[in-house]
């Protein structure tokens, strides 16, 4: 048993000793730096990425976790402090340069994810590029983003809840996640409730073309208000058992057709 399974934890002859007994997979999570309303700190995608990143490869097998990529594709969270964002071009650098990395040292399944909403997209554009250039590698991606988006709404529905306290971004899901993880990244006399609806159609246009303020003046799309640990705990694991099976159905597709 392994003390850890994130690759910056392990020296190089762990490292090395793990993929000759078959870890062969490693799981690239993208995150961001960017507001989470009053109640969240900037590091919440961050904080995500790594604990998703260990569950998953727990439940896969066989499988690392690399250094979580942060900041990332945020231009809508900059009209509030402290929001970071990259270039979409050196965004994409980044994640083909740990793709080109660990397909060097020798890892047959690259498995591309995204802890913040605004990544998603552009991981998947980045995994179909790198397949043509790197035929004989496994590239996927995780779930879609209207994947999540259709799973927040049946938490929504699943606990009881009015439509759009998961709203996804600072909301009851990601605060009861940060509960989960460690109540002290919450400051809980700062919860406050955000745009709580449907973020679609020209709404949606206006948060990205505009910002998120243009549409939530605190930055918080849903309600966090009542968000508690033991819910975060039934939304990680549905979440994190619903991204496994996509992963799982991935890679057996790839494999039986490779």
């Amino acid at each position: 048993m392994m003390d850890t399974l994130l690759l910056e934890e392990m020296t190089w002859e762990e490292i090395q000793s793990a993929m000759q007994a078959g870890f062969d997979s490693v799981l690239i999570f993208a995150a961001s730096v960017e507001q989470h309303g009053p109640a969240l700190p900037e590091v919440t995608d961050t904080v995500l990425g790594y604990a998703e990143g260990v569950d998953l490869a727990k439940r896969l097998g066989n499988t690392l976790v690399a250094p979580v990529i942060r900041p990332g594709l945020s231009k809508h969270h900059m009209c509030f402090p402290g929001s970071l964002t990259l270039r979409p071009e050196v965004f994409r650098g980044i994640i083909e340069d740990y793709i080109s990395a660990y397909i060097h040292h020798g890892f047959r399944n690259i498995i591309l994810m995204s802890s913040h909403g605004g990544n998603f997209s552009a991981l998947e554009e980045i995994a179909a590029h790198q397949s043509k250039c790197y035929p004989e590698i496994c590239i996927i991606t995780g779930c879609s983003l209207e994947e999540l988006d259709e799973l927040l709404i049946q938490m929504d529905q699943m606990e009881g809840l009015s439509p759009g306290t998961c709203g996804g971004h600072a909301c009851d899901w990601e605060t009861s996640l940060m509960m989960m993880i460690d109540e002290r990244h919450v400051r809980k006399s700062r919860l406050q409730k955000g745009l709580v609806g449907s973020l679609c159609g020209e709404l949606l246009e206006r948060f990205f073309r505009d910002g998120v303020k243009s549409v939530s003046e605190n930055g918080v799309i849903g309600d966090p208000t009542s968000s508690n640990a033991d819910r975060g705990k039934r939304y990680f694991e549905i979440y994190q058992r619903m991204q496994e099976q996509i992963i799982r159905r991935k890679l057996n597709a790839w494999h039986n057709h490779s």
